[in-house]
C-alpha cells in the first residue's frame, strides 16, 4: 500500500488529535464502565475508536517519514560509491558497452535490470535514447512504435529474422522505412528477405549490413537507390550483390561474400575496395563468380595489415593466384583456400607458392606446434595450432582443398613451409585412403617428420609398411637416427596391420632388453639415441589385434600404455581426433559452406 501525502495525513491528524485532547483524560484512569445494550451509546467507546483511528493515522505518517529519510539515507550512500563519482557520459558509454553483445532478445529485460538498480540508473537509462535503438521483427507494432519514439534520433539496429505474414512484414518495413535514414545496423535472414520493401531498409548512414537470401540461382539486387553506401565498415552477403560499379566501399573491416553465382564483382573492383580498405580483417569469398574483367596490372601489392581471416571457398585457380599475388597479409592467422578445377592451369603448386607469400606470419605462428590433417580424395590439408597461448582470439589455421593437386607435392610443400622446433609438439593424422607407402611420404617420415609427437592413421589402407619403417633405424648426415623419433602416442585407429609386425616393430624400438637393436658388428654398429618412449598406444576392433598380440605388446611397453577397445564401441566419442567436424566424409564445399551462418 502506497502511504498518503503528507499534506493529507497532516491535516487529518490535526482535526483528529484536537477532539481526542478533550476528552482523553477520563482513558488514562480506572473507571468501571458500565455494561450498555448498544456500543454506540458509550462516549468511552466512541472517544477511544477516534484515538485509534488517529494514532493509526499517525503511524502512517511516521512510517513515511521513515521511509523517506531511508531512501534518502541511501541516496548519500550511494553518492559515496566509486561509480556515482563518474561522469554521466561515462557511465553511459560503459552501460552501453555491457549491452553491445547482448541477444536482442534479451536486449530490454537487460535494461530494464540496469535501470531498477537505483533511481539515478533509472533517470539515465530512461533519458537517454541510445538505450531505446534495437529492433527486431518479432516485436509488436505498438511496441515498436514506442522504441522509435523513445529513441529519438539514435542510431537504430534492426534484425529481421522471424518469418511473418505478408501484411505484418508489411507493416513492420513501412512503420521502419520513414527512419531508414538513421538504421546503423540491418541484419536480414533468409526467411524475411522475401517480404516485399525490405530492400528500402537500407539507408545512407548504414555502417552494417547483413543480408541473406535462400535464391542462390537469381541473386537479389540491393541498395540501388540507398546512395553511395559510402558508411559501410562490415558486409555480409549472402545471394544478394551490391551495384559494384556504384557503390563506394571504403575503410571496410568485414567483406562476406556467399553464393553470389552472377552478378558478383569484378577483379578490378574486388582489388580496388581492399586497397581501400587498409583495416580490412575479413576477407571472405565462398562461392563467387568474379569477372575477370579488363587484363589489367595492379601498380603495386596491396598490404592488408590487419587481416586476420582470409578464405577463398570454391573460386578457380586462375583468379585465386591473382588474388594471393595481388595482396599480402603479414599477420594473417586463419586462411582457408578451396580451388575449384581449371584446366587452363591444371599446376596447383603455384598457388601453394603464392599462399607462402601472401601468409608469412602463419608460418611463425605455427612453429609453437601444430596438427596436420590430410586427406587424398578430397585434396584437403588441413593445419592448426596446438598453442594454448592464443586463448579466446583467433588460433593460427590453414585449410587448403584443391582437385587438381597432387596430394603427396602439397605435402612437401606443408613440410617445407612448416618447420616447428625440435621441442615443439606436432600431430599428423592422415584420411583413410592415404597411401603410407607412398614414395615422398617414406622419405618425409625418415627425414622431416622428426617433429612429429603424435600420429594418427585412419587409413583404411594396410599400415605394416609404415610399421616396419618405424622400427628401422636411417643413417643420417649427423649420425643414425630414428624415423620421427619424438613419437609418443601413436593411434592406428580401425587401420589393418600384421599383429607380428607390430610386436617386432615395438620390440627393435622400444625394448627394455639389453642389446635389442643394435646393428652387426664392423662399420655402423652404433646405435641411433633412444627414441621418447611410446606412452599411448591405440587399438580399435578385432581384425589386427589378438589377446596374444595384446599380451606381448604390454610386455614390451608396459602396464597402461596399450589402450585396445576390441569391440569399437568408444571410438567415436574417445578416438577421433574431431569430435565436431568430420574431415573425411563430408565435401568441403557443401557441408563447410554455411559454417559461419550457424
Amino acid at each position: 500500500m502506497l502511504p498518503p501525502s503528507d499534506s493529507i495525513i497532516d491535516a487529518a491528524t490535526a482535526i483528529i488529535l484536537q477532539g481526542v485532547q478533550t476528552e482523553n483524560s477520563s482513558l488514562y484512569t480506572d473507571v468501571t464502565l458500565p455494561v450498555l445494550s448498544d456500543p454506540k451509546d458509550s462516549p468511552d467507546l466512541e472517544s477511544l475508536d477516534r484515538e485509534i483511528t488517529a494514532l493509526e493515522i499517525t503511524l502512517v505518517a511516521v512510517h513515511k517519514r521513515l521511509h523517506r529519510r531511508l531512501a534518502d539515507s541511501r541516496k548519500r550512500r550511494n553518492t559515496l560509491a566509486p561509480i556515482s563519482k563518474l561522469p554521466m557520459e561515462l557511465m553511459i558509454t560503459t552501460f552501453l558497452d555491457a549491452l553491445e553483445d547482448v541477444a536482442i532478445k534479451k536486449y530490454y529485460p537487460s535494461v530494464k535490470a540496469l535501470s531498477q538498480v537505483c533511481s539515478a540508473w533509472y533517470s539515465i537509462i530512461q533519458s537517454t535514447a541510445n538505450f531505446w535503438a534495437r529492433i527486431h521483427s518479432d516485436f509488436s507494432l505498438p511496441a515498436i512504435g514506442k522504441i522509435l519514439h523513445k529513441s529519438r534520433n539514435a542510431p537504430l539496429t534492426v534484425e529481421c529474422g522471424y518469418l511473418l505474414l505478408s501484411t505484418e512484414a508489411k507493416a513492420f518495413v513501412d512503420m521502419l522505412i520513414p527512419s531508414a535514414k538513421r538504421i546503423r545496423s540491418l541484419t536480414v535472414g533468409r526467411d524475411f528477405a522475401g517480404s516485399p520493401g525490405a530492400t528500402k531498409l537500407l539507408g545512407p548512414k548504414l555502417e552494417h549490413l547483413v543480408y541473406r537470401t535462400p535464391n542462390v540461382t537469381l541473386p537479389l539486387a540491393l541498395g540501388n537507390w540507398a546512395g553511395p553506401l559510402d558508411g559501410l565498415r562490415e558486409v555480409v552477403l549472402e545471394s544478394a550483390y551490391l551495384p559494384w560499379s556504384s557503390v563506394s566501399l571504403k575503410g571496410l573491416k568485414t567483406l562476406k561474400l556467399f553464393h553470389i553465382l552472377s552478378q558478383g564483382p569484378s577483379l578490378q573492383q574486388l582489388l580496388e575496395m581492399m586497397a581501400e580498405s587498409p583495416s580490412l580483417r575479413d576477407l571472405t569469398l565462398n562461392h563467387i563468380s568474379i569477372h575477370p574483367g579488363p587484363s589489367f596490372e595492379t601498380a603495386s601489392t596491396i598490404t592488408l595489415p590487419s587481416l586476420q581471416r582470409l578464405q577463398l571457398v570454391h573460386i578457380s585457380q586462375t583468379t585465386t593466384l591473382k588474388i594471393l599475388n595481388s595482396i599480402r597479409a603479414p599477420h594473417c592467422l586463419d586462411t582457408r583456400v578451396a580451388c575449384c578445377f581449371d584446366y587452363a592451369t591444371s599446376d596447383s603448386l603455384p598457388i601453394l607458392i603464392s599462399l607462402a607469400q601472401t601468409i608469412p606470419r602463419i608460418q611463425t605462428a605455427l612453429d609453437d606446434g601444430y596438427q596436420l590433417c590430410i586427406n587424398v580424395t578430397s585434396r584437403l590439408f588441413h593445419c592448426w595450432t596446438e598453442s594454448e597461448g592464443y586463448g579466446d582470439t583467433l588460433e593460427p589455421n590453414i585449410d587448403i582443398e584443391m582437385e587438381g593437386i597432387p596430394p603427396y607435392k602439397a605435402l612437401s610443400w606443408l613440410l617445407n613451409i612448416l618447420k616447428p622446433p625440435p621441442d615443439r609438439r606436432a600431430t599428423l593424422t592422415v584420411g583413410p585412403d592415404f597411401n603410407v607407402s607412398e614414395p615422398s611420404f617414406v622419405r618425409a617420415v625418415n627425414h622431416k617428420l622428426r617433429f612429429v609427437t603424435r600420429l594418427h592413421l585412419t587409413t583404411d589402407l594396410s599400415v605394416d609398411p609404415l610399421l616396419k619403417q618405424l622400427g628401422r633405424q636411417v643413417s643420417q648426415s649427423a649420425g643414425t637416427t630414428w624415423p620421427m623419433p619424438r613419437l609418443s602416442s601413436l593411434n592406428l585407429g580401425t587401420a589393418y596391420f600384421s599383429g607380428l609386425t607390430l610386436v617386432d616393430t615395438l620390440k627393435t624400438r622400444y625394448s627394455r632388453k639389453k642389446g635389442v637393436g643394435k646393428k652387426g658388428k664392423g662399420r655402423g654398429s652404433k646405435t641411433a639415441p633412444k627414441p621418447e618412449p611410446l606412452t599411448s598406444l591405440v587399438v580399435v576392433g578385432r581384425q589386427s589385434m589378438d589377446e596374444e598380440v595384446q599380451d606381448e605388446v604390454e610386455d614390451i611397453l608396459g602396464p597402461g600404455v596399450l589402450d585396445w577397445d576390441m569391440d569399437d564401441e568408444d571410438y567415436d566419442d574417445d578416438y577421433s581426433y574431431d569430435d565436431d567436424i568430420d574431415y573425411w566424409d563430408d565435401p568441403y564445399y557443401s557441408d563447410h559452406l554455411f559454417g559461419d551462418w550457424d
